[in-house]
C-alpha cells in the first residue's frame, strides 16, 4: 500500500481515537452534571415547598381555603410546578393549584417529573402536608447547556490539538527527511557522499558494460583557506560540485568524499583514451577561475582513475586504486590525470601489505627507539632526538621513509605516537636506574597524531600517566606539514605550550609559510634542514640563507638546532653563525639505548642553562 495512504490512515486512527477519548470523558461529565442538577433541583424545590409550607400554617388551622389558594399561587412563579396540593391533617385538600394546560410543553411529559412532601407544622406539630409536582424540563435544559458548552470545549480542543500534532508530524518528517538526505548527501554542496557513491559503485558493478571511477584532488586547497578564510574555502567547493554536476555526462554521478576530495562514476564505462579526455575536460572545467569577496581563486585538481570491473571487482578495491593513481598523479606534478595500472596496483598492494604488518609490528611491540644527540658549540651533548625504528622478523629493518607516511596515511600513526611515549618513558627510566641523568629528549609529533579530539585527549593522558613532564621531553612539529588548528583559542600547539612542553619547527625552511610559523607558534627552537646545512661553508647561498634564519630566530628568542651536519667546515661555519645546537652523521648517529647510557656514562653531557633562550 502506499506510504502516503498508510499515512492518512494513521492520522485518522488517531483522531478517531482522540475523539473518541473526548466522548468518553465528555460523557463521564455529563452523568456527574447529570446527578448535581438533579440533587440541586430538588433541593431548590424543597426549600420554595419549605416557605410556602411555613406560610400556609395559619390557614390551614383556620381552614381558610381562600388564603390557602392564594398563598399556592406563588408556586406560579416556578416554571417547573406542575401541580401543588395542600392536605389537612385527614388528607383531605384545603387547596390545589394546577399549571393550566396551555402553559405545558410535550416535553414535559417525555421528561418525566419529580415529587416530594414537605409537613406544614404549627406550634411544634403537623397541621398538614405540602405535595409538589414538578418538572424535569429545566434541569434537562441545564444539562443540555453543559453538554454543549463541554463537547464545544472539547471539540476545539481537539482540533487545536491536532492542528498542532499536524505540524509537530511535518516538523518531524522534514528532520527524518533531512536526516536520510544527510545520510547520502553531502550538506555543503549537494553532492552523494561517499557512503551514497560506495552503494552507487556496487550497483554499477552488477550492471553490463561496466564502469569507471575518478577521483580528483583539489591541489593546495590549504592555501586557499590560509589566504582567505574558509568561507573562500567553503565556495570554492560549492562551486567545484557545481561544476562537476554541470561537466558529468547523463547517467554519470558526481560526489564529494571529503574535504577537498571528489569522485564521477561513469556508466557505462568509456575506454581509456575517452576516459582521459573526459578527465582532460573535468579539469579544464575545474581551473576556470572562481571570483570571491574581491578575490580570484584558482582551482587545481590532480586526477585518478580505475577501469571497473577490470581493474577492482569491488567498491573498497576501486576506491582504493582510484586513490593509488590520484597519489601518483599528485606526485608527477598535480593538475594532472593517472590511470590506474598494473604497477600502481602492485605499489598498492605493497602498500596494503606494509600497513597489515605495521599493525601487527604495533600489536606485538617490534617498534623502538633510537636517540640522536645534539650538540653544542664545545661538543658537549645538550638534548637527544628520539627516532622511531622498526626492525619487523621477516623484512628487517624498515626504513622510516616507507612506514611513517603510511602509518599517517592509515591512521596508525596515533598508536605509534602513543607507543613511542610508552617506549621513551622506559628508556628514561633504564637510565635513571642506572644514576644517568637525561636532558631533554624530543620526539616528533604529526597533525595527524592529534587532529581528532579524541586522538588529542588520549596523546595528554598518556603524557599524564606515564608522568612525561615538560623536563623530561619535548615535541617537534613537522613545518611542512601545516598544524591546521593554530588559529583556533583551544589549538593542541597552544595546550601543550600552556602544559609547559617546549616546541620546535623541524624541517624549517622547507614549508610555504615559515616566517608565518615563527609568528603565530612562537616555539622555543627552530630546526634547520639538512637541505641548507650540508655543504654550506662553500656555497654563499645556503651560508647566506642560514645566516638569515639564525639572526631571525634568535631575535624572536629561539634556539636554533642544525640538523645533517657532516663536514668540519660546515661545523666551524654553523658555531660563527651563533647556530646553538647541531646534530647529523659528522657528531654522532642515532644510536639504540643501550649506546646511549655510554654517552651519558662519559661525562659528555651538559645540562641546558636556564639563562638561554627558551621562552615560548
Amino acid at each position: 500500500m502506499n506510504a502516503k495512504i498508510l499515512d492518512a490512515l494513521e492520522r485518522w486512527r488517531e483522531l478517531a481515537v482522540s475523539l473518541a477519548a473526548l466522548l468518553t470523558f465528555a460523557l463521564l461529565l455529563s452523568v456527574m452534571q447529570y446527578w448535581r442538577l438533579q440533587q440541586r433541583q430538588l433541593e431548590d424545590l424543597r426549600t420554595q415547598a419549605g416557605i410556602v409550607a411555613q406560610t400556609a400554617s395559619a390557614a390551614l388551622v383556620f381552614d381558610s381555603r381562600d388564603e390557602a389558594g392564594e398563598i399556592l399561587q406563588a408556586l406560579r412563579q416556578n416554571p417547573a410546578t406542575l401541580r401543588a396540593r395542600l392536605l389537612k391533617r385527614d388528607g383531605q385538600p384545603s387547596a390545589v393549584y394546577t399549571r393550566p394546560a396551555a402553559q405545558r410543553s410535550r416535553l414535559e411529559a417525555w421528561v418525566g417529573q419529580v415529587a416530594l412532601e414537605v409537613p406544614v407544622m404549627a406550634d411544634g406539630q403537623a397541621v398538614g402536608t405540602l405535595s409538589v409536582e414538578a418538572s424535569r424540563l429545566p434541569m434537562w435544559w441545564d444539562l443540555a447547556q453543559f453538554i454543549g458548552a463541554t463537547l464545544g470545549t472539547l471539540a476545539a480542543t481537539a482540533g487545536l490539538a491536532w492542528l498542532l500534532s499536524k505540524r509537530l508530524r511535518a516538523q518531524m518528517q522534514e528532520a527524518e527527511r533531512r536526516t536520510r538526505y544527510l545520510a547520502r548527501f553531502d550538506a555543503l554542496t549537494d553532492l552523494p557522499n561517499r557512503e551514497h557513491l560506495r552503494r552507487l559503485l556496487e550497483k554499477a558493478l552488477r550492471q553490463d558494460g561496466g564502469a569507471a571511477l575518478l577521483l580528483l584532488d583539489l591541489d593546495n586547497f590549504t592555501q586557499i583557506n590560509d589566504q582567505f578564510g574558509h568561507a573562500a574555502g567553503d565556495a570554492a567547493l560549492q562551486a567545484t560540485g557545481q561544476r562537476l554536476r554541470q561537466l558529468c555526462r547523463p547517467g554519470d554521478a558526481a560526489a564529494r568524499l571529503s574535504a577537498d576530495e571528489f569522485a564521477v562514476l561513469l556508466s557505462p564505462r568509456p575506454d581509456a583514451a575517452a576516459l582521459q579526455a573526459y578527465a582532460q575536460r573535468l579539469q579544464a572545467g575545474l581551473a576556470q577561475p572562481l571570483f570571491f569577496d574581491g578575490h580570484w581563486l584558482h582551482l587545481h585538481a590532480s586526477t585518478g582513475a580505475v577501469l571497473l570491473p577490470d581493474q577492482a571487482d569491488d567498491a573498497s578495491d576501486a576506491m582504493r586504486c582510484a586513490d593509488a593513481a590520484m597519489r601518483q598523479a599528485k606526485q608527477m606534478g598535480k593538475d594532472t590525470f593517472q590511470l590506474f595500472t598494473p604497477q600502481l596496483g602492485e605499489a598498492l598492494q605493497s602498500r596494503l601489505a606494509l600497513e597489515n604488518d605495521l599493525r601487527e609490528g604495533l600489536m606485538q611491540g617490534e617498534f623502538q627507539l633510537a636517540y640522536q644527540p645534539q650538540y653544542d658549540a664545545t661538543r658537549r651533548i645538550r638534548g637527544f632526538e628520539a627516532l622511531a625504528r622498526w626492525r619487523h622478523p621477516e623484512r628487517g629493518w624498515v626504513s622510516p621513509a616507507d612506514f611513517i607516511p603510511v602509518a599517517e596515511s592509515s591512521g596508525l600513526i596515533v598508536e605509534l605516537g602513543l607507543a613511542m611515549l610508552g617506549q621513551l618513558r622506559r628508556d628514561l627510566d633504564g637510565w635513571k636506574a642506572k644514576g644517568l641523568g637525561c636532558p631533554p629528549v624530543a620526539i616528533n609529533l604529526s597533525w595527524e597524531q592529534c587532529r581528532k579530539p579524541q586522538h588529542r585527549e588520549r596523546f595528554l593522558q598518556q603524557l599524564k600517566a606515564l608522568q612525561l613532564g615538560p623536563g623530561e621531553v619535548e615535541f617537534e612539529l613537522t613545518e611542512s606539514l601545516s598544524f591546521e588548528d593554530i588559529d583556533k583559542p583551544d589549538s593542541f600547539v597552544f595546550t601543550l605550550q600552556g602544559l609547559g612542553y617546549g616546541l620546535a619547527i623541524d624541517d624549517f625552511g622547507t614549508g610555504y609559510s615559515s616566517l608565518a610559523y615563527l609568528r603565530r607558534l612562537r616555539c622555543r627552537k627552530i630546526k634547520i634542514d639538512r637541505l641548507f646545512v650540508h655543504g654550506l661553508a662553500a656555497n654563499d647561498d645556503s651560508r647566506m640563507l642560514v645566516e638569515s634564519m639564525v639572526r631571525v630566530a634568535h631575535a624572536m628568542r629561539m634556539s636554533v638546532v642544525a640538523e645533517g651536519v657532516e663536514l668540519d667546515a660546515d661545523e666551524a661555519a654553523l658555531i660563527a653563525m651563533g647556530c646553538d645546537l647541531m646534530q647529523g652523521f659528522g657528531f654522532c648517529k642515532p644510536v639504540p639505548p643501550a649506546q646511549v647510557e655510554a654517552l651519558l656514562a662519559g661525562g659528555l653531557v651538559r645540562p641546558v642553562s636556564p639563562a638561554e633562550p627558551a621562552a615560548d
